[in-house]
C-alpha cells in the first residue's frame, strides 16, 4: 500500500513539474459568446491550415494557409513557435453611419511560426467575434526577409458542403455584374450562366463579397477589410466540389503584391449569422479597420443631392458639346450655365445642398469609341458654354453648392499628380463633395492601344488611400464610381462617404436592365463592404427606345420601391436621381426631402436574400424611425410588430405604398400615402406589390 502511494505522488510531482516547465501552445480560439470557433493547424509536413465553427457545425473544414513569393515558398515546413490571446471589448462613435455607436467585442489569437528551412517568420492574427471570423497574415521585420513580391496567395475556403451561394463574375477591373445563386460548386460556371465575353473577365472567379446560405438557421459572407496596401481578393472555384481559394488581381508582369517587412495583409473575413439579417446588422468589417485618422470631422457632413446626370443616361442631353464617344451629337449638351442654374434653383427651392455636374469640363468631345483616353483631361478647364466661376457664385447666392465630377477615364499618370492643385480649385469654389470616376483601362495609352494596370490591383489600391487622403487635406468629401470595393475603410476616413462597384440605377437607361431581383440581393453582398452610391429615386418608370435600340429601355421597380431605397440601399449620400420635372407636382417627392441620410441606429425586421428586405432606422438625435422594404418580382404579404418605436410614445406614420393596382411591369408608377397614428405595441402588413417596396416615416406626436 505504501509503494503505491508513494509512486502515485512521484507520478503526480512528475506531471506538476512537467506541466510547469513545457509551454502550452493555444491553438483554438472562440467569439465571446462562444458560438464561432477558429482551429489552426500544422501538420507533420509542416503545412498550415484552419477550420471554422458555428456551433457545432464545422462549416469550413482543413483549409490551406500561406504564400508563394517570388524567392521563397511559404506553404509547408512551418513549425509554431509560439501563441498569444488577448481580448477586447471597447465602443467607438461613428462621424455617420448605420448606427451611431459601435460595439467592438472580440478575442484574438496571435500565432508566431517559423519555416525551418529559412528560419523566415511568418504571424498569424485572427479575432473572433460574435459576427464572425476574421485572419490576417503579418510579415514582421526580420533580417531574412526584406522586400518581396507576393506570386500567389494560398488561403482556401473549403466548405463542408456544396451550399447556396450569392455571387457574380469576377474580373480584375469591373465589378458591374449581374448576381447568380448556386451551389458553391458552380460559381463562376460560364457554361451556365451569362459571362461578359471580354479579355479579362474570367471563368471560375467571383467577387466579393460572396454570400453562401449554409442551411436554414447559418448564413455566412467571405470578404476582406482593411485593403489599403495590397491587391484585391477574388475566390477562384477550384474546381474541387466545394473548395474557393484567393486569387489575387495581378500588376501586368504577374507580380501579386510588392511588400516589404514589417507588413500585413488585409483581414480575410467571415462573416456568420443565423440569419440573413444579421450579416446586415454586422459591424465586423469597420472593426476591423483602424480608428478616424482625423482629429476634426465637423466639416464631413451627410446629405442628400441632385444634379445633371440622369439626363444623360437616358439621352435627353450629351456629356459632350460637339461628338460623344467618336460621334457626332445633335441633342444638347446638357452641363451648359442655364441647365446649371435651373438645377440650382429646384435644390434650393427643396432644400438640396448639392447639385451633382456631369460634363462640366473639356474632354468628353476628345473620346473615342470606348471610355479610353489618355491626356484628354486637365479637370479645370470648363466647356465653351459653362462658366464654373458663375455656377458656383450663383450657387452660393442660393445657397447651394457644386458637386464637381471628374471623369478620370482611369488615366492615373495625369490625375494623380494634378489632384493637389485640382482639389484646392474645388475648395477655392466652395465645392464640399467631388465624384471620381474610373471608367476605362487603367494608363490606356491611345497610340500605342495598351494600358498599363487593372483596376484591382495593388497599384490602384494605392492611389484610392492618396486621393480620399489629399481630399480630407482640402476638407473635401469623395463618392468614387468604378471603384475599388469598400472594406471598411470608411471608419479610418469617414469623407470617403460612398463608392458605385455595382450594376447601378444607370443600367436601366441604356441596357437590358436590373431585374427586380437586383435590390433583395445587394444589400446581402455588395453592400455589406460599405455605402454605395445607387442613385435611387426614379419615378418615370418608362424610358423609351434610343437610337440604337428597338426595345423600350425602363426601370424594373414600382415608384414606391424607389422610395425605399433611400433605407435599404445604403449611403449617406444618395441622390435624388430623377429629372426635377418629374418630381414636381408629385406628392411622392417629399418622402425623399424628408428621408435622413444619418443614423442612431439599424434594425433589419425581415430578410430573404434574393426575395425581400425589410429595414428600419432611427434618425440621429431624434426618436424618429424610418422604414424600407422590398420584394422581388413577386407580390409580398410582411407581418412586422412596431416594438422598434420608443415606449410610451405616439408616432403619425405616413405610409408611401404601392396602389393594389401596381406591378413593376404593367403599372410601376401606382402608389398611395396614407396616414396613421400607431405606437410601439401595434402591429403592421406591408403589402407589397410584384416588384415593389414601401417606404414608412414614423414621426413623434
Amino acid at each position: 500500500m505504501f509503494k503505491t502511494l508513494t509512486t502515485i505522488t512521484i507520478l503526480a510531482l512528475l506531471i506538476s513539474c512537467t506541466s510547469k516547465t513545457e509551454k502550452v501552445i493555444e491553438t483554438e480560439l472562440r467569439s465571446p459568446d462562444s458560438k464561432n470557433t477558429f482551429s489552426f493547424d500544422v501538420d507533420s509536413t509542416g503545412m498550415i491550415s484552419y477550420t471554422v465553427h458555428h456551433n457545432d457545425l464545422q462549416f469550413i473544414e482543413t483549409s490551406r494557409l500561406g504564400f508563394e513569393l517570388k524567392k521563397h515558398s511559404l506553404k509547408n515546413n512551418f513549425e509554431l513557435l509560439s501563441s498569444k490571446k488577448q481580448s477586447n471589448n471597447s465602443q467607438w462613435k461613428t462621424v455617420w453611419g448605420q448606427r451611431e455607436t459601435i460595439k467592438d467585442h472580440y478575442n484574438e489569437l496571435t500565432l508566431h511560426l517559423r519555416q525551418k528551412e529559412t528560419n523566415l517568420l511568418l504571424d498569424i492574427v485572427a479575432r473572433a467575434y460574435d459576427d464572425g471570423i476574421a485572419f490576417r497574415y503579418v510579415f514582421p521585420q526580420q533580417e531574412s526577409l526584406d522586400e518581396f513580391i507576393i506570386m500567389d496567395e494560398l488561403t482556401e475556403f473549403d466548405f463542408a458542403g456544396d451550399y447556396k451561394a450569392w455571387w457574380n463574375f469576377a474580373d480584375y477591373d469591373n465589378y458591374e455584374k449581374e448576381y447568380y445563386n448556386s451551389p458553391i460548386s458552380r460559381i463562376g460556371d460560364s457554361t451556365k450562366f451569362y459571362r461578359r465575353p471580354n479579355k479579362e473577365e474570367r471563368p471560375n472567379m467571383a467577387n466579393t463579397p460572396t454570400t453562401i446560405e449554409v442551411n436554414d438557421n447559418l448564413v455566412i459572407s467571405i470578404h476582406e477589410a482593411d485593403l489599403t496596401d495590397y491587391a484585391g481578393m477574388n475566390l477562384l472555384n477550384t474546381l474541387n466540389d466545394s473548395k474557393l481559394k484567393a486569387q489575387l488581381t495581378p500588376w501586368l508582369n504577374g507580380d501579386l503584391v510588392r511588400a516589404k517587412t514589417p507588413f500585413q495583409s488585409p483581414w480575410r473575413t467571415i462573416q456568420i449569422s443565423e440569419n440573413a439579417g444579421g450579416l446586415v446588422e454586422s459591424d465586423m468589417i469597420m472593426n476591423l479597420n483602424p480608428p478616424n485618422a482625423y482629429e476634426d470631422t465637423s466639416w464631413i457632413q451627410t446629405y442628400k443631392y441632385i444634379g445633371i446626370w440622369w439626363e444623360l443616361h437616358i439621352g435627353k442631353t450629351a456629356w459632350a458639346e460637339k461628338t460623344q464617344f467618336g460621334k457626332p451629337i445633335t441633342k444638347p449638351h446638357g452641363a451648359n450655365t442655364k441647365n446649371a442654374k435651373y438645377h440650382i434653383d429646384f435644390a434650393a427651392k427643396h432644400g438640396f445642398p448639392d447639385v451633382l455636374i456631369e460634363g462640366w469640363d473639356k474632354g468628353w468631345d476628345d473620346m473615342e469609341g470606348s471610355w479610353t483616353g489618355y491626356g484628354i483631361f486637365d479637370w479645370k478647364t470648363s466647356t465653351d458654354d459653362f462658366d464654373i466661376k458663375e455656377v458656383c457664385q450663383y450657387a452660393k447666392e442660393k445657397g447651394v453648392r457644386m458637386m464637381m465630377y471628374h471623369e478620370t477615364i482611369s488615366d492615373i499618370d495625369h490625375y494623380e499628380p494634378a489632384m493637389d492643385e485640382l482639389y484646392k480649385m474645388c475648395s477655392d469654389l466652395g465645392i464640399k463633395t467631388i465624384k471620381v470616376g474610373y471608367t476605362g483601362d487603367v494608363n490606356y495609352d491611345t497610340v500605342k492601344k495598351t494600358y498599363k494596370q487593372h483596376h484591382h490591383g495593388q497599384y490602384m489600391v494605392r492611389h484610392y488611400k492618396k486621393m480620399v487622403q489629399k481630399a480630407a487635406e482640402y476638407k473635401l468629401m469623395i463618392v468614387n464610381h468604378e471603384p475599388i470595393k469598400y472594406t471598411g475603410e470608411q471608419r479610418t476616413y469617414p469623407n470617403l462617404m460612398a463608392r458605385e462597384g455595382a450594376r447601378g440605377q444607370e443600367y436601366n437607361a441604356w441596357s437590358k436592365g436590373n431585374q427586380p431581383e437586383h435590390g433583395v440581393v445587394l444589400p446581402f453582398t455588395r453592400i455589406l463592404g460599405g455605402p454605395i452610391d445607387f442613385t435611387p429615386g426614379i419615378f418615370k418608370m418608362f424610358l423609351g427606345k434610343r437610337d440604337w435600340s428597338e426595345v423600350p429601355f425602363r426601370v424594373k421597380t414600382t415608384l414606391s420601391k424607389q422610395l425605399a431605397y433611400y433605407l435599404t440601399m445604403y449611403s449617406p449620400m444618395p441622390m435624388a436621381a430623377d429629372l426635377p420635372v418629374n418630381y414636381e407636382g408629385n406628392p411622392a417627392f417629399q418622402f425623399i426631402k424628408d428621408v435622413p441620410t444619418d443614423w442612431s441606429d439599424s434594425k433589419v425586421l425581415n430578410a430573404k436574400i434574393g426575395d425581400y428586405y425589410t429595414i428600419v432606422r432611427q434618425e440621429k438625435g431624434t426618436d424618429n424611425w424610418y422604414l424600407g422594404s422590398i420584394s422581388d418580382e413577386n407580390a409580398r404579404s410582411l407581418d412586422i410588430d412596431l416594438s422598434f418605436l420608443s415606449k410610451g410614445k405616439k408616432y403619425q406614420a405616413t405610409i408611401y405604398a404601392d396602389a393594389k393596382d401596381a406591378h413593376w411591369l404593367e403599372n410601376p408608377e401606382s402608389f398611395e400615402i396614407i396616414k396613421k397614428e400607431v405606437t410601439s405595441i401595434d402591429k403592421m402588413t406591408l403589402e407589397l406589390a410584384p416588384g415593389g417596396g414601401q417606404a414608412i416615416e414614423f414621426k413623434t406626436l
